[in-house]
């Protein structure tokens, strides 16, 4: 397998495509990445989220990799072709009010949940993660796969959830990119600089 040198952080979307396909979660490339007790973390606080969460917030049964689940303004920018072809040096990490983290190839049902919303028992899901302790998982993840550059697209809300987790990776360059100014424009904009990353490789 690649080393992976570029990171890509990005948020979920709230529209998403129904379907998939039947089975078994399966791959789950950021719990592998983790060593045994940031695996358990994560896996806790997934648990956690499933059972507390009103019934009916995730569709039972159906399976797609989030990058083809998620189908906001962002995700329609990024032509298949770039995912298809993508450089094996890049993963593309999509922070998730469900799972915490995703990596883009992982498949995951169809669910309603925002990191921007209000979530009972929960309150704002990306504060509740935060306070769970979010930024060090995903902290802790990129200690381990260790590439040489983050390119931070989140959003707002999105990073929020996982404010924090930059001060704890040294020697590793994290390259926020913010579009000041844009509102909703940003996403197609988001969309954009990660298909140019997906196809060169490069931060």
């Amino acid at each position: 397998m690649a080393k992976i040198e570029v990171v890509v952080l990005i948020p979920e979307s709230t529209r998403k495509r129904p379907g998939g396909s039947p089975g078994p979660v399966g791959e789950d490339a950021i719990a592998a990445a983790l060593p045994a007790s940031g695996r358990a973390k994560l896996e806790g606080l997934r648990d956690e989220v499933l059972k507390k969460i009103p019934p009916g917030t995730v569709a039972q049964g159906k399976l797609l990799p989030a990058y083809q689940r998620y189908d906001g303004n962002m995700y329609r920018m990024i032509p298949r072709e770039a995912w298809d072809q993508r450089s094996p040096a890049v993963e593309v990490v999509i922070a998730s009010a469900l799972r915490g983290l995703v990596a883009s190839r992982d498949p995951i049902p169809s669910y309603h949940l925002s990191m921007a919303e209000s979530t009972p028992p929960f309150g704002k899901m990306n504060r509740w993660w935060h306070a769970a302790g979010l930024p060090d998982v995903l902290a802790t993840y990129l200690t381990a796969v260790r590439p040489k550059a983050v390119v931070d697209l989140l959003s707002l809300e999105y990073r929020e959830s996982v404010a924090g987790y930059q001060n704890r990776l040294p020697g590793i360059s994290v390259q926020p990119i913010d579009f000041p100014g844009m509102g909703r424009a940003s996403q197609p904009a988001r969309g954009e600089k990660v298909a140019e990353i997906l196809r060169t490789g490069k931060a």
